[in-house]
């Protein structure tokens, strides 16, 4: 419990400047969404994607640069692009509310190419430099942000990396449960005497 109280409480969510220097987008598959009735069937077929910008930074005491990467529809299965929940937050988390009226709508599948390509738009490599936002734990560049994410969306990225930290978490809850019904068996041992 110890160790991922610990973990989650020195977690810092750091800004530093950085430059996009490339964006990467991959096909994902196809989704296909049919509506009406069975003779009046319409059927629409949605590309599903997943991109990422790599950006350099200097993290806080570092002395070189390092790249990491801004992503969006980040662990998209190939297996279901027609899947409606995302399993990582990323940088499409925090542009939907940010940019809601500049992008286009993906419709009744999340992370379309043509969303997709709609956000890496806003962030298009143009040598300007921006603001990107990092983890204290995570000083070599795994998740970057553009827009300042909440600490618990960070902490949830980073755990989801780790997954030893939750599993210590269960594993000391037990451990502090049978400790505390072994104190009251004790206790009720010691009334009944």
């Amino acid at each position: 419990l110890g160790f991922f109280e610990a973990a989650r409480l020195t977690t810092h969510v750091l800004r530093s400047p950085c430059t996009v220097l490339s964006s990467d987008v991959v096909d994902v598959g196809t989704c296909t969404v049919c509506s009406g009735a069975e003779l009046e069937r319409i059927c629409e077929v949605h590309p599903v994607a997943t991109a990422r910008l790599a950006v350099t930074y200097r993290p806080l005491h570092g002395e070189e640069n390092v790249t990491g990467f801004v992503w969006y529809c980040k662990g998209k299965d190939p297996g279901n692009p027609c899947e409606r929940e995302t399993r990582f937050f990323d940088q499409r988390t925090l542009d939907l509310r940010a940019y809601a009226g500049q992008v286009p709508h993906s419709g009744p599948v999340p992370c379309t190419a043509g969303e997709v390509f709609a956000y890496m738009q806003l962030h298009a490599e143009d040598d300007q430099e921006r603001e990107c936002y990092y983890s204290s734990r995570d000083p070599e560049g795994e998740e970057v942000w553009l827009s300042m994410p909440s600490p618990g969306l960070v902490d949830h990225a980073w755990f989801q990396r780790h997954v030893e930290y939750p599993v210590l978490l269960a594993l000391g809850g037990l451990v502090l449960l049978s400790l505390l019904l072994g104190c009251l068996a004790v206790e009720g041992a010691e009334l009944w005497a």
